[in-house]
């Protein structure tokens, strides 16, 4: 069954162009196609652009049970999570704009809890990860693992008013109602928290190259946004001090051909072959068109 989605920040309901037509079929959601990082395939519902705030969004959706998906889904990026780590950790640093917490952090969708493991490295004293693979949360470290909860986030899986820092890197964009699951996430914070999101940038450089090819244009991907357009989400939700900005990826040469919109068995071959564990090794700074968007609880 179709359903009609409605503009989370404007909450209008139609009102929209058509960007990009809808290429689903019964064999785009699986466990494999709702798991992170998988190699792209292209499969995405319709895309509209919003009228009268003009955010890109997927419009209209089918009937899923998404949370089964993500519970299911497997943990495919492990070769990733070093440069992963680098990358989410300099960009809260950066998005917390020397603010001094050390004291509570948690995430959001953050698979085997990679980046809890650099938020403790790096001083925080308390962790917390909400994360709904199974699969994910049994690869995390043993000194992580405890404080992995399997969920999606919602209201009642963290403490009110508890935690200084709350984190979600690319998940924001597969949320159907990314309204609520920001409210649950301030609520969860401290008077005076910030939380941060790392989100894809639909106007950035990459995106507006490759346009339907690009990998964000995805059946994953519910809602797409700009700086402006994270900006007045977050604000909407009662967020304050709201900023974003640009950050790059530190990720390896296959990783970096795992997203280039060729042809998927071509790119399957090489990654699956010497070359690719040699592209595998070499590691790269690249800026990809990605986004954080900050906000602190009044």
């Amino acid at each position: 069954m179709e359903i009609a989605t409605e503009c989370p920040i404007c909450e209008s309901l139609g009102n929209s162009v058509p960007v990009y037509p809808s290429n689903v079929d019964a064999s785009s959601f699986s466990t494999e196609i709702f798991s992170a990082r998988r190699l792209p395939d292209r499969r995405h519902y319709q895309w509209v652009r919003c009228n009268k705030c003009t955010l890109l969004r997927s419009d209209p959706v089918l009937d899923v049970d998404l949370e089964k998906l993500y519970v299911e889904s497997t943990f495919d990026y492990s070769t990733e999570v070093a440069g992963l780590k680098k990358t989410y950790f300099n960009l809260v640093k950066k998005a917390l704009a020397g603010k001094k917490f050390k004291k509570s952090i948690f995430e959001v969708g953050g698979g085997n809890g990679f980046f809890l493991e650099a938020a403790k490295d790096g001083g925080f004293a308390n962790v917390a990860g909400v994360e709904p693979s199974t699969e994910a949360i049994a690869a995390a470290r043993s000194d992580i693992k405890p404080h992995m909860i399997a969920s999606m986030m919602k209201a009642g899986v963290l403490a009110d008013n508890s935690f200084e820092v709350g984190t979600m890197f690319h998940t924001l964009d597969h949320l159907t109602d990314p309204v609520s699951t920001l409210n649950d996430c301030k609520n969860a914070l401290q008077k005076g928290g910030v939380f941060i999101v790392a989100i894809h940038n639909e106007r950035s450089w990459s995106a507006r190259l490759m346009g339907e090819r690009s990998p964000i244009i995805d059946v994953e991907h519910t809602h797409l946004y700009t700086r402006k357009s994270g900006e007045a989400l977050f604000k909407k939700v009662g967020f304050i001090d709201v900023r974003s900005g640009a950050y790059n990826n530190h990720y390896s040469l296959a990783y970096i051909l795992h997203l280039i919109p060729i042809s998927r068995t071509f790119r399957k071959r090489v990654l699956e072959s010497s070359v690719g564990t040699l592209l595998g090794k070499i590691k790269v700074v690249v800026p990809l068109g990605n986004m954080w968007v900050a906000g602190t609880k009044p």
